[in-house]
């Protein structure tokens, strides 16, 4: 008997369009394309979707046809050039395979190119124009999708993730290839319906361990467990990519019910809207961290400015974090991260040991505050390679680029080539620094660093320094998303 052959593929980029930088072919090599086989051998045993496919590869014995592979750092736009280039290839290497049985894809839902607002629809309707209707297609979304129409129409089946944290990656991807199974044999016939109530919410509050989204996510998962019911997603949404179909979607799918799937989609958006305040706040003041600071008493004190978070788009440049530190004189400190190719080339021909004076962020723009003077001594040069031990991409290999672990004060500064949200310990760890013998860590973030930092935390406070990712969207000159929405246009 022959071997399904099942083609599977990653292009997922979140994208801010408020970011100054354009994500070109150049950036999206830097994130690292895997083609062919390495698709496979990079992310077997990873905690990622494309793990998950190769789990039941290997489980249901399919032939895995593997094309092409990247995750983009989150940033801005897209240009044309580097989505054509990229999706062209994609095709291309889908063409190459053919024929195949079944197509299992690893997609964000919130990427836009210069030239196409709806990034991953566009992706998924030339991905079916090449296998045609008789090819089942199934994609797994991030919980931050902007769920569109037109992506539902061309999947058979759409599976977002359950966690924010996203812990669950692996395991939506298996849920997806069983999904794909069930589509092969001909025993499903899946009837989504989507549904998007006028919510823009903020992510500093959409956690799934607590209110608001862990109550969405419980009602999503005991209808899952309703024997018609395939699927139930539900997206927060992603707010800065300034696109129509930004905001809170709910998407169900049935086993050949649209009655059902309708019904329940029209609750659970229902029950959204009357959740929707719970997504607000969640961000103390630059007053309240001082106070939180000044009664630490075992540490360390995890403090987070949500504005310049690399994995909502922001440049990860900003020093606002380092500034309120060295004013509040919190020691010992370490702080992730701040992006400056400048001073680490400066810091690199200055050498170990050296003491210097530099004009440290606030380079990229005038958006996330000004540079700061600073003067540190050099403690450490990496290459800025490490491997995530978890729970969140454990397994996974973060590059940084070349990095810096710079005392100013005291306080232990990674500072960086590239920028990248500090999600695990071993940002820190794999530079000679122990989180734990921290009293204070500064990292950039909004929610995936509570999988790894929250459990060694005395306490986890949000702020807000000056940035485009943060929880006031009333900082952003939106131009394309729907109106009215809440929170900017209705209470």
């Amino acid at each position: 008997m022959r071997r399904p052959r099942i083609a599977i593929a990653e292009l997922s980029h979140e994208t801010n369009a408020f970011a100054r930088t354009r994500v070109d072919l150049a950036f999206a090599e830097r994130c690292g394309i895997a083609r062919g086989s390495t698709v496979v051998t990079r992310a077997r045993d990873t905690a990622t979707v494309l793990a998950g496919f190769i789990d039941i590869a290997d489980e249901l014995a399919f032939t895995l046809v593997p094309l092409l592979a990247v995750w983009i750092t989150p940033a801005g736009l897209v240009t044309c050039d580097a989505y054509e280039t990229l999706l062209g290839e994609l095709i291309d290497r889908l063409e190459a395979a053919a024929p195949v049985d079944g197509v299992l894809l690893s997609l964000h839902g919130a990427m836009v190119a210069e030239h196409i607002q709806d990034a991953d629809g566009e992706l998924l309707r030339r991905i079916r124009a090449t296998v045609g209707q008789s090819v089942p297609i199934v994609a797994v979304l991030d919980l931050h999708a902007n769920i569109s129409p037109l992506m539902v129409e061309q999947a058979d089946l759409l599976i977002g993730y359950h966690t924010y944290p996203h812990v669950d990656q692996r395991a939506r991807g298996r849920q997806a290839g069983l999904a794909l199974a069930r589509l092969l044999e001909r025993t499903i016939h899946p009837t989504p319906v989507l549904v998007k109530p006028p919510m823009l919410p903020t992510s500093q509050r959409m956690t799934t361990d607590r209110p608001p989204m862990r109550t969405l996510m419980q009602h999503a998962e005991a209808w899952e467990r309703h024997p018609r019911v395939l699927d139930v997603t539900i997206a927060g949404g992603f707010p800065p990519a300034d696109v129509p179909e930004a905001g809170l979607s709910v998407v169900v799918t049935t086993d050949d019910d649209p009655a059902l799937a309708a019904r329940v989609a029209e609750e659970l958006a229902a029950l959204a809207w009357d959740l929707r305040h719970g997504f607000l706040g969640g961000v103390a003041t630059w007053e309240e961290a001082a106070e939180a600071i000044r009664h630490i008493e075992r540490g360390p004190l995890v403090l987070v400015d949500i504005a310049d978070n690399p994995w909502t788009g922001g440049p990860g440049d900003s020093v606002e974090l380092l500034r309120f530190l060295l004013k509040e004189q919190a020691r010992p400190a370490a702080l992730a991260l701040v992006r400056d190719p400048e001073v680490v080339a400066e810091c690199f021909r200055a050498g170990i040991g050296a003491t210097i004076e530099v004009e440290l962020g606030g380079k990229t723009d005038d958006l996330h505050g000004p540079p700061l003077l600073v003067r540190g001594t050099i403690q450490l040069f990496s290459d800025g390679r490490y491997v995530n031990a978890g729970p969140m991409h454990a397994g996974v290999t973060v590059d940084l680029g070349r990095t810096v672990v710079l005392r100013v004060e005291g306080i232990d500064v990674l500072v960086t080539e590239r920028a990248e949200s500090p999600i695990d310990l071993n940002v820190f760890r794999s530079h000679g620094i122990e989180p734990t013998e921290q009293r204070v860590l500064g990292l950039k973030g909004k929610g995936h660093f509570r999988a790894a930092f929250e459990p060694i935390a005395e306490r986890v406070v949000l702020v807000e320094g000056p940035g485009i990712t943060g929880s006031d969207l009333s900082r952003l000159p939106f131009r394309f998303i729907r109106r009215p929405i809440w929170p900017l246009d209705m209470a």
